[in-house]
């Protein structure tokens, strides 16, 4: 068993519940968050007030699959980024799952 976890903007919220319908997902759990980005970049100049970006609304969704079903989602979301060119991507995490009672 895998555990699928997915974090992504929340303008793509409908989008990632459409490959999880595509690909008969039926049950899953999902989570507004709020997403931050800083720069890291060298020399970059400090953003106004000191806060850096604004959040993002984002939405952190997950479900248990059996292995096969894991695979078919992230290569669907790998589909997903590459044929749009987004500046922030939808990302995609499989994880083990060594017990569950």
């Amino acid at each position: 068993m895998k555990l699928v976890a997915i974090m992504t903007l929340d303008a793509y919220r409908d989008d990632v519940h459409a490959l999880l319908r595509e690909r008969e997902i039926e049950v899953f759990s999902e989570l507004d968050i709020e997403g931050h980005h800083q720069s890291s970049a060298a020399g970059a100049a400090p953003a106004w007030f000191g806060r850096g970006t604004p959040p993002a609304d984002s939405t952190l969704t997950w479900a248990f699959l059996d292995d096969d079903q894991a695979d078919h989602l992230l290569n669907a979301i790998a589909d997903f980024n590459e044929r749009r060119d987004l500046e922030r991507p939808v990302r995609g995490f499989r994880l083990d799952v060594d017990r569950a009672v």
